[in-house]
C-alpha cells in the first residue's frame, strides 16, 4: 500500500471507499489510439431495476411480491395505512407506466396499484367523516349533537370531576 500512496494513489481509493481512476488506454501505453477502438464507443450497461425506493439496499425482486401481497392483505384488517406504506415503499413500481415497466414488476404491480386505490378510498371516507363533524356540528345534527360530542358524554358519566 505504501508503494501506491507514494505513486499518488489516495488511501481512500485503496480501501475501496472511492472508485479507482483509470487512465485512458492510450495515455497509459504512451501510444495513439487505434482506429478500431475510437470507432466503437463503449456502451454503459443498462441500469439495474429495483422495485423499492431504497434501491440496492432494499429487498431482492424475489421477496418483493410476497411483501407487497402481505401489505395489501393486512390493509384490510383495519390497518389501511399499510396500503400507504406499500405505495411509498414500492414507488418505482407504482410510478412506472404499465406498458413500459420492466417485466420483473408484473407480479408486484397489481398489489401496489390496489393498495393505492384502497388507501385513496380510505382517505376520502376519513376526510369526509371528519369534515362532516368539524364543519357541520350542531347545525347539521341538531339536538342529537349533544349526545354525540365526547366531552358531553364525559360530563354525563362523571369523568370530568377530578379535573378541577
Amino acid at each position: 500500500m505504501e508503494a501506491r500512496v507514494a505513486a499518488g494513489v489516495p488511501a481512500d481509493e485503496e480501501s475501496g471507499l472511492l472508485p479507482r481512476a483509470r487512465p485512458p488506454p492510450a495515455a497509459a501505453a504512451g501510444r495513439r489510439p487505434s482506429s478500431s477502438s475510437a470507432a466503437a464507443p463503449r456502451r454503459a450497461p443498462p441500469p439495474a431495476v429495483w422495485a423499492t425506493v431504497d434501491g440496492p439496499l432494499g429487498m431482492p425482486l424475489e421477496d418483493a411480491e410476497g411483501h407487497a401481497r402481505r401489505f395489501f392483505l393486512w390493509g384490510f384488517a383495519c390497518l389501511p395505512f399499510l396500503w400507504a406504506i406499500n405505495c411509498c415503499y414500492f414507488w418505482p413500481v407504482l410510478r412506472a407506466p404499465a406498458a413500459s415497466s420492466p417485466p420483473a414488476f408484473a407480479p408486484i404491480r397489481p398489489y401496489v396499484v390496489r393498495s393505492a386505490v384502497g388507501f385513496t378510498i380510505f382517505a376520502v371516507v376519513l376526510l369526509t367523516w371528519a369534515t362532516t363533524f368539524i364543519v357541520g356540528g350542531e347545525r347539521l345534527f341538531g339536538p342529537v349533537w349533544k349526545d354525540l360530542v365526547m366531552y358531553n358524554v364525559a360530563d354525563k358519566l362523571g369523568l370530568t370531576g377530578f379535573m378541577g
